[in-house]
This record gives C-alpha cells, sequence and structure tokens, in this order.
C-alpha cells in the first residue's frame, strides 16, 4: 500500500502524512493497494503528470452508463483513483513543521558562530603569533656592537706587537684612538682646574675652562697635522701609495695606542680622586711616554715606507722636521694669541676682583 502525492505523483508510504518530495499534505488522500502498473509508472515528473491528464481525458469521453458498467466489471487502476480522489486546497495545506535540527542549523546562522569555535579560533591567533617571525635587531645597535669589538681587538694586537700590523683593520680605527686620547685628557684637565677655580668668581672660572679646552683643540689639530705631514711624504715624496690617508692613519695609531691607554688610566685616576703630588708625576709621566710613541711611530711609519722613486730617506726624515716646524709655528700663532689672550682677560678679571 502507498499513498500518491496528489501535487507531483511521488509515492508515499502508506503511514506518510506529507510528501516527502514537496511535503504536500497526504491527509485526505487514499491509500492504493501495489500493483503491476508501478512498475510503468513514470519516472519523472512530466511524464507523471500527462499520464494522468490523459487519464482523465479518457474517462471523460466514455459514456455515463458505460462508466458505469465497466466501472462495475473492472478493477480500478492507480491512475483512476488518483483521478477521482479532489486534491486538497493548497490555500489551506499547512506548511510541515521543520525538523529540530534544521531549527537548530537556521537558528545558530541568524545568531552567527557558536560559543564552541572561539577555542578555535584562540589557537588559530596562537598559530599565526608563533609563526610570526620575532622582531630583528637595531642594524645601528648591532653595527655598534660590532665596531666596538672590532677595535678592541685592534687595541690589543697593538699592545701585543706595536711594530708589526699583522691584518688590514677598519680604516676609522685610527681617528677613534685620536679621538679618546684627546677627550681623555680634555676631560682630565677640567675636572683638575674645575677643582682648583670653584673658589674663583664664576667669571674667572668659566674663562679658565675655555682657555684649557682651546689647549686641548689645539693639541687635537697638531696630532692630525702631525700625521698629514707624514703621509704627504711617504706618499708623495718616497711614492708609497698603497694606502689611503684614513688607512695610514690607523697603521699610525697602532704603533702609538699605549697613549689610548695613558690617558684613559689618567682620567680613571682623577674622576676616583686618587690624583696627589705624586701621582701627578705619575701623569706627567705616562704622558710624556704617549708624547714619545707618537713621535716615534711617525718615524718608523717613515722608514718602513716602501720608496719607488729611489728618493733617500733621511732626506724625506729631514723635510718631515722642516714641515712640522712649519706647521707647528702657524698653528700656535693663531691658536697661542688665543690661548694668551683669554689668560690675560682671566688675570685682569682676577685682579679686579681684588681690587687691583
Amino acid at each position: 500500500m502507498f499513498k500518491i502525492c496528489p501535487n507531483c505523483g511521488a509515492h508515499n508510504t502508506a503511514t506518510a502524512k506529507f510528501c516527502t518530495r514537496c511535503g504536500t499534505s497526504l491527509a485526505g488522500v487514499v491509500a492504493t493497494a501495489e500493483t503491476a502498473v508501478q512498475s510503468a509508472q513514470p519516472t519523472s515528473e512530466n511524464e507523471a503528470s500527462t499520464a494522468n491528464t490523459a487519464a482523465v481525458s479518457e474517462q471523460s469521453s466514455v459514456p455515463s452508463s458505460l462508466t458505469s458498467s465497466s466501472a462495475q466489471n473492472q478493477p480500478v487502476t492507480p491512475q483512476q483513483a488518483q483521478s477521482q480522489v479532489t486534491p486538497p486546497d493548497n490555500s489551506q495545506q499547512q506548511v510541515p513543521p521543520q525538523p529540530a535540527s534544521t531549527q537548530t542549523q537556521s537558528q545558530q546562522t541568524a545568531q552567527g558562530p557558536a560559543p564552541t569555535a572561539q577555542p578555535y579560533q584562540q589557537a588559530d591567533q596562537t598559530q599565526q603569533q608563533a609563526q610570526t617571525p620575532p622582531e630583528e635587531p637595531n642594524p645601528t645597535v648591532e653595527a655598534t656592537k660590532k665596531y666596538a669589538g672590532s677595535y678592541w681587538r685592534y687595541l690589543v694586537d697593538s699592545i701585543k706587537h706595536p711594530a708589526t700590523v699583522t691584518r688590514p683593520y677598519h680604516q676609522y680605527f685610527g681617528l677613534t684612538s685620536l679621538a679618546i686620547t684627546i677627550v681623555s685628557l680634555a676631560l682630565t684637565i677640567v675636572l683638575m682646574t674645575g677643582s682648583a677655580v670653584s673658589s674663583l668668581p664664576g667669571a674667572i672660572a668659566s674663562n679658565v675652562l675655555i682657555t684649557f679646552l682651546k689647549l686641548v683643540f689645539l693639541v687635537a689639530v697638531l696630532m692630525i697635522a702631525v700625521v698629514a705631514v707624514y703621509y704627504l711624504v711617504v706618499n708623495g715624496m718616497l711614492g708609497d701609495r698603497r694606502r689611503s690617508f684614513l688607512t695610514f692613519t690607523t697603521e699610525y695609531a697602532f704603533h702609538c695606542n699605549w697613549m689610548v691607554f695613558f690617558s684613559v688610566f689618567t682620567l680613571l685616576m682623577q674622576m676616583l680622586g686618587m690624583i696627589n703630588i705624586g701621582s701627578i708625576f705619575l701623569i706627567w709621566l705616562l704622558l710624556s711616554l704617549g708624547s714619545g710613541l707618537f713621535v716615534i711611530s711617525g718615524t718608523y711609519m717613515l722608514f718602513t715606507a716602501q720608496s719607488t722613486n729611489r728618493f733617500d730617506k733621511i732626506y724625506a726624515y729631514l723635510i718631515v722636521g722642516i714641515l712640522l716646524v712649519i706647521v707647528f709655528l702657524i698653528i700656535m700663532t693663531f691658536g697661542l694669541s688665543s690661548i694668551l689672550g683669554g689668560i690675560g682677560q682671566g688675570i685682569n678679571d682676577f685682579g679686579r676682583s681684588f681690587n687691583f
């Protein structure tokens, strides 16, 4: 037994209340016995509707008398039973209730993702954070660390073997050594004179400090000028053009890097308050050794140069001495006059403070 849907012609079970294909109510549909005609039922919806229409037209074309007589003798076919059943009004049909699973899915769709999806989202975020590469270090800081480490190796090599340059170094290491020496000496002088002139009036104390700073600046210019003179003689007169000025300065400072340690040691003694009569003698001794190494380094660079034009190195050394005297006079002429003027102004201010 089965029920035929009046809307689409689908076969449903005898106990079905709604069509499994289109959902039409089967409340008024009579169950029909299974016959061989079932195998001949159209497979598609359009063929089923065509067969039903043909059956209804044939039944209407037969006379009523023949129909009544044949109806008593012939069995009722499924098509005839379907044509005799009046389909219910579609306007009065009720929409079948949706299953609970369908309602739950629609509610979840309207309300958004379920709360159980949050752990998965958190897991995805954690995985993305784990896959995010770490922040790259600051290139400036890393370059500074690398430069400092290489410079320390440069200092250690120069202390072990000051006469032999065994490897190429950074071209700015020589200027770095000169800068450390000059700055350390300047700070030492400022600390020494600062404690000495602290009892003087403010104008006099500042004038004294400015005078000492000018002297340090002159010393720095003089050191650079000495290196430049040796470079010009080695490069121009002897024809040793293997190095640039910065590389030449780096090798020059390599031979006299003891002055870096002497100047830093002097500054530390001043900062720790270890300066007394005995330590002053030690400081002047260290400074004298540093200055002597600086002069000896230039001479060593001159006599170890590779001469390509057969110019005698003794004559080159004499020319270096003459040029250094000229440079010294020029620097002192312009710089020493400023320093002496500052010292004279300080003496006048000091005399005025005592009403001289």
